[in-house]
């Protein structure tokens, strides 16, 4: 099966630098790195991969290692040599370092894989639909940045729902709150549903394999439980920072500068920049 470039979204043009990729998170969308691409500045390419079923006819992936096994074969055709540098957040984080994995594996050179905000997954089961259901209105919260009194009217809509709640009368009943914006209908949330909702049995399916000795940096909000982030236990050369704020909010503000900038620090600088010895010099 020939690789689905059109997986790979252009976030930021650049030249003389290796390429970051930006796997998508638990919506599929790649534009939530939309706001970091453009804080690593203008020499810094950023590409976003985006998941098979958001904005086209594929089905969504229900598998984990599927997704990762795609993405690492679309990278290898995409850019056949040189370091390869990752980046995800939240489940992206875990396609990520499968990525990686694959790819060290293949003999490619993966330079740096950060994490942001990502659990380490273990095997558990499926929640029951209206549980899904509600973590992705949750997600679409976070996203829209709505204000505490507009994410309390979308939770009520949850309130006496069953436990196998039919989607689209949910979305329905979300639309005719009148709080989200009215591109938000009834049937995209149920469009950007079915890929949420796949995208959450693959993660709950999976568990990580094996080790990884490659440079693994971890970026993580303060008010995500530390307790599920444990990389250690699987990433050998981990360096981890936190930010303030919650798994959405770090993506605004003072907390997405401060992650640019850490990101910044880690990426592999392009074919001009002075190493450490040269810097004396030049600076004498």
């Amino acid at each position: 099966m020939p690789a689905d470039l059109n997986r790979l979204v252009p976030l930021q043009q650049g030249h003389g630098r290796p390429a970051l990729y930006c796997v998508h998170a638990v919506s599929g969308s790649a534009y939530s790195y939309a706001g970091l691409a453009r804080l690593l500045g203008p020499g810094q390419p950023v590409v976003g991969l985006e998941a098979p079923g958001f904005d086209d006819e594929r089905t969504p992936v229900r598998s984990l290692p599927a997704l990762s096994a795609e993405y690492a074969d679309t990278l290898t055709e995409y850019q056949p040599d040189g370091p390869i540098q990752l980046l995800g957040w939240s489940m992206g984080g875990v396609i990520a370092f499968d990525m990686a994995q694959r790819l060290t594996a293949a003999g490619r050179e993966v330079a740096r894989v950060v994490l942001v905000d990502s659990g380490l997954p273990w095997v558990a089961p499926l929640p029951v639909e209206r549980e899904i259901q509600r973590r992705f209105m949750n997600d679409i919260i976070g996203i829209a940045a709505l204000d505490q009194e507009q994410a309390a009217g979308i939770a009520a809509v949850f309130a006496g729902r069953p436990d196998d709640s039919d989607p689209e009368e949910t979305f329905e009943a979300v639309e005719a709150t009148g709080i989200l914006p009215e591109e938000l209908d009834a049937w995209v949330l149920g469009e950007r549903y079915a890929v949420f909702r796949a995208h959450i049995e693959a993660l709950f399916g999976f568990a990580v394999s094996g080790s990884y000795a490659g440079p693994v940096t971890h970026i993580l909000s303060a008010e995500s439980p530390s307790q599920y982030m444990r990389w250690d236990k699987v990433a050998s050369d981990l360096t981890e920072h936190t930010l303030p704020g919650t798994h959405h909010s770090i993506w605004a503000g003072e907390s997405l500068v401060a992650m640019a900038a850490l990101v910044r620090q880690v990426l592999l600088p392009g074919p001009d920049a002075l190493d450490p010895v040269d810097r004396q010099g030049a600076t004498a």
